[in-house]
């Protein structure tokens, strides 16, 4: 279980966020969806300590601290038990597919080079790209790219996977196959996931509960059907008239 209570961020005097309170159980898949510039890719950078709350309490797996008071020892228990997914990969450029995945297993969790390769061949049969082992990024298109960063997340068996727009820096041609890799490892049910994403007939398939956040506030909090099908506030209820969505549950 990953938990988040009255978490607050301040940029300047600009509040992006304003007292968040969520949990994500195990196994479960949370989304959390809002227009640009609603906190949600702050929200993510906090729970993982690349940026630091203001206030709040941030509980991981029965440990719980103070994120405002953080220490070096809570901030790599959660950088051990949660891994990102970025927006636009943050593979490194020099090496291939095979050592992006076993750069952290090797140097972070000390397994050996043989143990780590072997999981790293696993991990990219996967998300399809077995044939792409030595391949650098540079010779991979964005979608190959992705998915060889979400191997890599899956590589650190986290307790918690983060994953910040994972299409939105893709062609339309390839958010398809990120989005299958992702229905994919969600599907596992053997990790909490927080995903940020404005892809809204991906979000109402795959979560379990979707949170709607507003100018650094959770406006709504509940299933697919009740957060896009009968929003309870105003401004939710404005955001999802303006999705375009394939099915039928759209007020």
């Amino acid at each position: 279980m990953i938990q988040l209570q009255g978490l607050r961020k301040r940029f300047d005097k600009h509040q992006v966020l304003k007292g968040i309170d969520f949990t994500a159980q195990f196994g479960e898949v949370l989304a959390i969806i809002g227009a640009s510039g609603s906190g949600k890719s702050t929200l993510l950078r906090c729970i993982d300590f690349l940026e630091t709350p203001d206030e709040g309490i941030i509980t991981l797996a029965g440990r719980s601290f103070d994120a405002a008071k953080a220490t070096k020892s809570d901030i790599a228990y959660m950088r051990r038990n949660t891994a990102m997914v970025f927006q636009n990969f943050n593979l490194f450029k020099y090496k291939t597919a095979l050592e992006n995945i076993t750069e952290g297993m090797i140097t972070v969790q000390k397994r050996p080079k043989a143990e780590a390769e072997k999981r790293a061949r696993e991990l990219l049969e996967k998300v399809g790209l077995g044939d792409r082992m030595d391949y650098y990024p540079s010779k991979l298109s964005g979608g190959q790219q992705q998915r060889v960063a979400i191997a890599r997340s899956l590589a650190l068996e986290p307790r918690a996977m983060l994953l910040d727009e994972p299409t939105s820096a893709l062609d339309p041609e390839m958010i398809a196959e990120v989005l299958t890799v992702i229905k994919n490892v969600a599907r596992e049910r053997s990790r909490a996931m927080i995903i940020v994403s404005h892809e809204m007939n991906f979000v109402y398939e795959i979560a379990d509960r979707v949170i709607f956040l507003d100018e650094g506030e959770v406006l709504e909090n509940g299933t697919p059907l009740e957060v896009f099908g009968a929003p309870k506030t105003e401004r939710a209820r404005q955001f999802i008239s303006r999705v375009n969505l394939s099915n039928n549950y759209v007020i």
